[in-house]
């Protein structure tokens, strides 16, 4: 299988470079941070719905900024908070087009239940992710946000499947996919950024979501 990078080093996933997606399939990005190149890569390729989660201030502002300039024709200043720092993100971005009013953004997060949750800060302010696990051990400071199971944003959205799936979400995404299954839906392509692993927490609940992918028949196509 060839694949290939959608977006950034930082915020991108890989994919094959043929993708079994058309303009009727459901796109979920759920975290979108200030690098939305995987959103937009995908609706630009794709011509598909993207529905893009994350309740993050900055992020809710990058997301305006970037689609207001899509709209309007313009290219915005780099920053070199965008994409990870990397120089090359706003070019990155705008190579592509797309129909904005494919791109749909909700300024709250997923998780296995509703509510308002702490959403904890990194130690370094400059840092723009935020997250409700507190084994990720952050910073002390946090905003409430609004979370909703995927149960909820399923019904109030009427979408009965989902096609791709991209989470990166800060340390709480064995509990999303393990809701995911039970409410028997199947993407074709999940994308995960496993950041919990990454901190050396909750191993167990990692090494049982991937045996569980595994017995469905999800092929890890890059592991990183």
């Amino acid at each position: 299988m060839s694949i290939q990078l959608y977006g950034t080093e930082y915020g991108g996933f890989y994919l094959p470079k043929k993708l079994d997606l058309n303009e009727e399939s459901i796109i979920y990005c759920v975290g979108a941070s200030e690098d939305i190149s995987f959103d937009i890569k995908l609706c630009s390729q794709t011509n598909a719905n993207v529905y893009i989660f994350d309740p993050t201030p900055r992020a809710i502002e990058h997301y305006q900024l970037i689609k207001s300039c899509f709209e309007n024709k313009i290219k915005p200043e780099n920053n070199k908070r965008y994409g990870g720092g990397d120089i090359n993100y706003i070019d990155k971005i705008f190579e592509n087009q797309i129909d904005t009013n494919k791109l749909h953004y909700y300024n709250f997060g997923i998780y296995n239940e509703d509510g308002i949750f702490k959403f904890y800060q990194q130690t370094n302010k400059e840092h723009v992710s935020h997250t409700i696990e507190e084994k990720m051990n952050w910073s002390k400071d946090y905003i409430s946000v609004k979370m909703k199971n995927l149960k909820t944003i399923l019904n109030e959205l009427n979408h009965t499947t989902i096609d791709l799936l991209k989470l990166d979400i800060e340390g709480v995404e064995c509990e999303v996919i393990e809701e995911l299954f039970d409410l028997k839906i199947y993407p074709k392509y999940i994308c995960v950024d496993f950041d919990a692993k990454r901190k050396n927490i909750k191993l167990k609940e990692f090494e049982n979501i991937i045996s569980k992918m595994q017995s469905l028949n999800y092929k890890i196509i890059k592991n990183y």
